[in-house]
C-alpha cells in the first residue's frame, strides 16, 4: 500500500470512528432518559400510592389499605436502596465521555493532514480503545434507543458548523 492510500485509509478510520462516536453518544443519551424517566417512576409512583393508602386509613377508609401503602412504601425504599437511578447516572456519563472523544475525534481529523502516517494511526489506535474502553462500562442498550439516535441523526440533529 502506498502512502496516498494508507492516508485514505486512516482517513475513512477517522469517519468512522467519528460516527462511531456520533451514533453511540445518542444511543447512551437516549437510553438515559429512559432509565431515569422509570427510575423515577419505579420510586415516586409507588410513594403516592402510599402516602395515599395511608391518608385514606386516617379518614376512616378500609384498613386494609394500610397492607397496600406498607407495601408500596417497600417498593420504594427497595428502588431506593439499589439505586434506581444509577443505570442512568452511569449511561448519561457514558454519553457525556463518548461525545467529547467525538469531539478530539473530529480534532485529530483536521490536524491528521500534517502528520505522518504512522503518527496519525497510533493516534487512531489510541481514539479506538478509548472509545471500546467507554462502550464496555455499560451493558448493551436496546435497539430502540439506536433506532431513534439514527432518526435524530438523520434529522440534523448534530449537524453545527
Amino acid at each position: 500500500m502506498d502512502a496516498s492510500d494508507l492516508r485514505a485509509e486512516l482517513e475513512k478510520e477517522y469517519a468512522r470512528l467519528y460516527e462511531d462516536c456520533n451514533y453511540s453518544s445518542l444511543t447512551y443519551f437516549n437510553a438515559a432518559k429512559s432509565a431515569e424517566l422509570w427510575g423515577k417512576g419505579v420510586v415516586f409512583g409507588p410513594a403516592v400510592v402510599s402516602a395515599l393508602a395511608s391518608l385514606l386509613v386516617a379518614f376512616n377508609q378500609p384498613r386494609q389499605l394500610s397492607a397496600l401503602g406498607a407495601v408500596a412504601s417497600a417498593v420504594v425504599a427497595t428502588a431506593t436502596f439499589l439505586g434506581a437511578g444509577k443505570r442512568a447516572d452511569s449511561l448519561k456519563d457514558s454519553a457525556k465521555r463518548l461525545t467529547a472523544l467525538r469531539h478530539r475525534v473530529r480534532l485529530e481529523m483536521v490536524l491528521a493532514p500534517g502528520r505522518e502516517s504512522d503518527a496519525t494511526e497510533r493516534i487512531i489506535r489510541e481514539l479506538r480503545e478509548e472509545y471500546f474502553a467507554i462502550i464496555a462500562m455499560n451493558e448493551v442498550v436496546s435497539d430502540r434507543f439506536f433506532k431513534r439516535a439514527q432518526d435524530q441523526i438523520n434529522k440534523g440533529v448534530l449537524e453545527y458548523d
